[in-house]
């Protein structure tokens, strides 16, 4: 049977669809004794392996896939998990990258990739710049500044810089379609412009809050294989949102939506301030793990969640919520050394300290020592009460402790609950622990230690002044 034009111009069009299927990117390294290679690429503050060549011919790797890579700026790393250089990956993933390992960045071409080819010739451009800067800098040292040798090394120094960025502008307006112009982009930093306002001291602040983001897509996965995604992130939490979990909750939200419709960078986004706040190092700052457990968690599907790990989020949220700053705490009805059962909500004062410890516990011997000597002083000046509750069963070891150690407080067995009360609501996994409540028993301050509880209460009474 005869094929006709038409059928093998069909076939002919198939093959060479089919043969750009995937990826299939070649690396030649003039110099290279390796017998492998290691393909890697970012992923937010990580370095995913993707892809391993052996080397055909010395010097000579090809990575070969049948299905497309993910957009994002990889790299070629030595099986010493050395990065060797950066390139980029985008729609064309059929190319080839030549060096050699005299000096395999500024040595670097692409072949069959325009982006790459622009890129390269960025990096190497920007890194001559770099070591002529560097080099200015170096005399300027040796220069007094204010002189006319000072004065013109800073000038030639501030025209390095100009021209640099100058130089990025370009590619960015020259190749506006592709990954390469977005990324540089988004590496570029805001700049407040002038003050209209003299009195408004806070003008630039507010400025960079409102724009930070207008450069960076945080909604393009291909910024997210890239170091600039958790660069951008990082800055951005650390001087621009107050130091507060409200203010970090209303920023997550804000830089989430951000992400929007984004389903995987939306998923990087919350697993990765839940994985920040699960264990915070400051105080209060496990609201922004309930507040991601409620919001996201427990409202959409989240990449790389198991049923039985989002039990896990929502269970470990449960216990967590309750004690939160701010809310009222879990009332405790426990019995005394004389067996009496005494509930911390029956005391009369301004603060309640609720100490949790063990008679075992080596740091509880020296916190319970610190607190011994303080605590005349810390009840008369500030009204404070403190409720120690004895986590151990052993009644008669704990009473002992007490009398031994003279504690002078209301002393109560965590184990001796009234009907349908225990500590289990405090989530006690380790002593000591201590919460310290207001007058109506709302808990202002947790998992502190005894030599902070002045600062707290002062801090605490000098912002409760005109109430």
């Amino acid at each position: 049977m005869k094929r006709t034009f038409f059928g093998w111009l069909l076939l002919l069009l198939a093959t060479v669809a089919y043969s750009q299927n995937g990826y299939k990117i070649r690396m030649n390294i003039a110099g290279s004794t390796d017998t492998s290679l290691l393909l890697a690429s970012y992923y937010g503050n990580k370095i995913r392996l993707v892809d391993t060549a052996f080397a055909g011919k010395p010097g000579i790797f090809v990575f070969e896939g049948e299905k497309p890579l993910p957009g994002g700026v990889y790299m070629a790393v030595s099986p010493k998990k050395v990065k060797l250089f950066e390139f980029l990956v985008n729609k064309n993933q059929h190319f080839k990258l030549v060096t050699d390992t005299a000096n395999m960045a500024m040595h670097l071409k692409a072949e069959g990739s325009p982006e790459n080819k622009a890129f390269f010739d960025y990096l190497q451009y920007s890194d001559r710049v770099f070591h002529k800067a560097q080099n200015l800098e170096r005399q300027l040292k040796k220069t007094d500044k204010n002189s006319p040798e000072g004065k013109k090394l800073r000038k030639e120094i501030a025209a390095l810089k100009k021209e640099n960025q100058q130089k990025q502008q370009e590619l960015i307006k020259t190749y506006p379609g592709l990954f390469v112009s977005k990324l540089f982009r988004a590496m570029q930093a805001v700049h407040p412009p002038r003050n209209p306002d003299s009195k408004d001291s806070l003008f630039a602040y507010h400025y960079l809050v409102k724009h930070y983001w207008d450069n960076f897509d945080l909604g393009d996965p291909r910024l997210l294989r890239s170091p600039v995604y958790d660069q951008k992130l990082k800055t951005y939490f650390k001087q621009l949102v107050p130091f507060q979990p409200d203010s970090v909750d209303k920023a997550i939200d804000g830089v989430i939506a951000r992400a929007r419709p984004s389903r995987e960078c939306v998923s990087y986004l919350v697993w990765y301030f839940t994985v920040e706040y699960q264990n915070p190092k400051y105080m209060g700052f496990d609201k922004v793990f309930v507040h991601m457990v409620d919001q996201y968690f427990a409202k959409e599907p989240i990449a790389n969640t198991s049923p039985s790990v989002l039990k896990l989020l929502k269970d470990r949220a449960s216990k967590i919520r309750p004690l939160l700053i701010g809310n009222r705490a879990p009332e405790l009805i426990l019995q005394d050394t004389t067996g009496k059962f005494v509930s911390f909500y029956d005391i009369r004062k301004k603060f309640t300290l609720l100490f949790f410890w063990d008679y075992k516990c080596h740091i509880c011997k020296r916190q319970l020592a610190e607190l011994v000597p303080l605590y005349p002083e810390l009840e008369k000046r500030y009204g404070l009460a403190v409720y120690a509750v004895n986590i151990n069963p052993d009644v008669k070891q704990w009473k002992a402790a007490v009398r031994n150690r003279h504690l002078p407080w209301i002393n109560v067995n965590g184990t001796r609950p009234a009907k349908g009360n225990s500590i289990g609501p405090y989530d006690i996994h380790g002593t000591p622990q201590l919460f310290l409540l207001d007058k109506d028993k709302h808990i202002i301050a947790k998992q502190f230690s005894v030599n902070q509880l002045k600062m707290i209460l002062d801090s605490y009474l000098g912002r409760h002044k005109s109430k």
